[in-house]
Protein backbone atom coordinates (compact mmCIF):
# COMPACT_ATOMS: atom_id res chain seq x y z
CA UNK A 1 0.00 0.00 0.00
CA UNK A 2 2.94 2.46 0.84
CA UNK A 3 4.14 2.21 -2.79
CA UNK A 4 0.89 3.07 -4.12
CA UNK A 5 0.26 5.77 -1.30
CA UNK A 6 3.54 7.79 -1.65
CA UNK A 7 3.54 8.12 -5.42
CA UNK A 8 -0.47 9.13 -5.17
CA UNK A 9 0.69 12.16 -2.97
CA UNK A 10 3.21 13.23 -5.05
CA UNK A 11 1.12 13.20 -8.24
CA UNK A 12 -1.78 14.95 -6.42
CA UNK A 13 0.29 17.78 -4.94
CA UNK A 14 2.11 18.60 -8.04
CA UNK A 15 -0.96 18.69 -9.90
CA UNK A 16 -2.71 20.74 -7.16
CA UNK A 17 0.55 22.85 -7.17
CA UNK A 18 1.00 23.64 -10.38
CA UNK A 19 -3.06 24.01 -11.21
CA UNK A 20 -3.40 26.64 -8.18
CA UNK A 21 -0.36 28.37 -9.81
CA UNK A 22 -1.85 28.75 -13.23
CA UNK A 23 -4.84 29.67 -11.56
CA UNK A 24 -3.54 32.43 -8.95
CA UNK A 25 -1.11 33.97 -12.01
CA UNK A 26 -4.63 34.08 -14.15
CA UNK A 27 -6.73 35.46 -11.86
CA UNK A 28 -4.85 37.20 -8.99
CA UNK A 29 -1.19 38.05 -10.42
CA UNK A 30 1.25 39.45 -7.87
CA UNK A 31 3.04 42.27 -8.43
CA UNK A 32 6.41 41.37 -10.99
CA UNK A 33 7.97 43.79 -8.49
CA UNK A 34 7.73 41.98 -5.71
CA UNK A 35 9.98 38.97 -6.58
CA UNK A 36 9.93 35.70 -5.26
CA UNK A 37 8.23 36.51 -2.10
CA UNK A 38 4.34 36.20 -2.76
CA UNK A 39 1.62 34.99 -1.17
CA UNK A 40 1.58 32.21 -3.92
CA UNK A 41 4.99 31.25 -3.28
CA UNK A 42 4.72 31.01 0.19
CA UNK A 43 1.44 28.90 0.34
CA UNK A 44 3.52 26.67 -2.26
CA UNK A 45 6.69 26.33 0.21
CA UNK A 46 4.24 25.72 3.17
CA UNK A 47 2.45 23.16 1.03
CA UNK A 48 5.65 21.64 -0.23
CA UNK A 49 7.13 21.19 3.09
CA UNK A 50 3.72 19.79 5.16
CA UNK A 51 4.08 16.97 2.14
CA UNK A 52 7.62 16.14 2.50
CA UNK A 53 7.12 15.47 5.79
CA UNK A 54 4.90 13.26 5.28
CA UNK A 55 7.13 11.31 2.76
CA UNK A 56 9.59 11.44 5.08
CA UNK A 57 7.53 10.03 7.53
CA UNK A 58 6.34 7.18 5.79
CA UNK A 59 9.72 6.63 4.59
CA UNK A 60 11.43 6.48 8.05
CA UNK A 61 7.66 3.99 8.98
CA UNK A 62 8.70 1.64 6.10
CA UNK A 63 12.43 1.72 6.56
CA UNK A 64 11.55 0.62 10.20
CA UNK A 65 9.41 -2.10 9.07
CA UNK A 66 11.61 -3.46 6.63
CA UNK A 67 14.49 -3.55 8.68
CA UNK A 68 12.05 -5.07 11.92
CA UNK A 69 12.73 -8.56 10.52
CA UNK A 70 10.49 -11.39 10.83
CA UNK A 71 10.89 -14.87 10.45
CA UNK A 72 7.96 -15.55 8.64
CA UNK A 73 8.37 -17.59 4.94
CA UNK A 74 7.90 -14.93 3.02
CA UNK A 75 9.75 -11.82 5.40
CA UNK A 76 12.37 -11.68 2.57
CA UNK A 77 9.22 -10.20 0.16
CA UNK A 78 7.69 -8.36 2.85
CA UNK A 79 11.64 -6.61 3.98
CA UNK A 80 11.71 -6.34 0.04
CA UNK A 81 8.25 -4.29 -0.45
CA UNK A 82 9.08 -2.21 3.15
CA UNK A 83 12.49 -1.12 1.76
CA UNK A 84 11.38 -0.57 -2.14
CA UNK A 85 8.36 1.86 0.12
CA UNK A 86 11.17 3.61 1.67
CA UNK A 87 12.92 4.39 -1.08
CA UNK A 88 10.03 5.40 -3.36
CA UNK A 89 8.37 7.75 -0.56
CA UNK A 90 12.12 9.03 0.20
CA UNK A 91 12.77 10.10 -3.63
CA UNK A 92 9.05 11.13 -3.42
CA UNK A 93 10.32 13.94 -0.78
CA UNK A 94 13.40 14.80 -2.20
CA UNK A 95 11.66 15.50 -5.28
CA UNK A 96 8.82 17.53 -3.27
CA UNK A 97 11.06 20.18 -1.22
CA UNK A 98 13.63 20.44 -4.20
CA UNK A 99 10.13 21.79 -6.49
CA UNK A 100 9.18 23.63 -3.41
CA UNK A 101 12.82 25.70 -2.79
CA UNK A 102 12.38 26.94 -6.53
CA UNK A 103 9.56 29.31 -4.22
CA UNK A 104 12.13 30.52 -2.24
CA UNK A 105 14.16 31.93 -5.89
CA UNK A 106 11.96 32.39 -9.13
CA UNK A 107 8.54 34.70 -9.15
CA UNK A 108 5.69 32.73 -8.79
CA UNK A 109 4.18 34.16 -12.77
CA UNK A 110 6.81 34.38 -15.11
Amino acid sequence: MQLALGLTVWIVWFIVKYGALAFFCEQVPPPIEQGAFTWINTTLLIGSVAVTGLLLFWANNCWRAARSGNNGADSEINAFIAGLGAGVNLLGAVVTLSQGLMSLLLPPCL
